[in-house]
């Protein structure tokens, strides 16, 4: 929706989350961009800020950022961006803010969130702009900046995605990160809600699959680059995930 300068707009994640990440090239925005995760998850970077949403979270993202995403899974929500001339006022704290801003929301709280993001798109597709600009009032009037993780887990996903390094173990990561495996485990777990071998296959998963679309790079490259220089382990790992084998991957079958 725009007019002259003015610029809303907003989707269902169910509509633009159709690729793997694998496949996605980093997102750009001129103007403020937000999400509100009701399922699911995302891992991404702004400005190489390493952020995780889960249900209930609403992230602002600045405008002029970029935002490359590392992981997603089973996402439902919505997604959008508009204009600072969009708003009936521009004045809220957190449009002050250089850092994405992201907020949870509980119970209650997350019910009624969902409940006007979604009335949103309706308004959206109705050319509503005045139910837009109200909702979005209230939800930028809400909004306080913090809320990120602690900083092991963060430092540890930011590893265990370095486009540069192959996914090592566990044990690796916590020598890493100064601490022990299973304080590691347990700190991951509490604030990602998956484990440390959960993210560690993710990864390898990704890597592997954007290794694979290129023909030039043997499998057994493919293997050792994704972290496993066993290349029948690995085949047995990727089929497991993915229900094909490296060959039947590459070859799109």
């Amino acid at each position: 929706m725009s007019n002259k300068a003015q610029f809303f707009r907003i989707n269902p994640m169910e509509s633009i989350m159709h690729v793997d990440a694998y496949q996605m090239r980093p997102l750009y925005s001129p103007h403020y961009s937000f999400c509100f995760l009701t399922g699911g998850e995302v891992l991404c970077d702004i400005d190489g800020k390493r952020i995780l949403l889960g249900p209930g979270q609403f992230i602002l993202v600045p405008e002029n950022k970029e935002m490359f995403i590392h992981h997603f899974k089973d996402c439902k929500g919505v997604t959008g961006s508009f204009s600072m001339d969009f708003l009936k006022d521009a004045s809220y704290p957190v449009l002050r803010s250089s850092l994405p801003i992201v907020q949870s929301f509980w119970f209650d709280d997350a019910v009624f969130m969902g409940a006007l993001v979604n009335r949103m798109v309706t308004a959206f597709s109705d050319k509503d702009r005045a139910f837009l600009q109200s909702a979005m009032d209230l939800i930028l009037g809400q909004l306080r900046p913090g809320g990120h993780m602690a900083v092991v887990p963060e430092r540890f996903l930011q590893l265990v995605f370095d486009p540069n390094q192959a996914p090592l173990s566990v044990s690796e990561y916590a020598d890493r990160l100064n601490v022990t495996a299973n304080y590691l485990n347990k700190t991951v777990k509490a604030h990602t809600h998956r484990t440390a071998i959960d993210w560690i296959e993710i990864a390898r998963l990704n890597l592997a699959k954007k290794l694979l679309k290129d023909p030039t790079i043997p499998i057994v490259d493919v293997a050792i680059r994704s972290g496993l220089e066993d290349q029948s382990y690995f085949s047995r790992f990727f089929k497991k995930k993915t229900g094909l084998t490296p060959s039947q991957f590459r070859s799109g079958k």
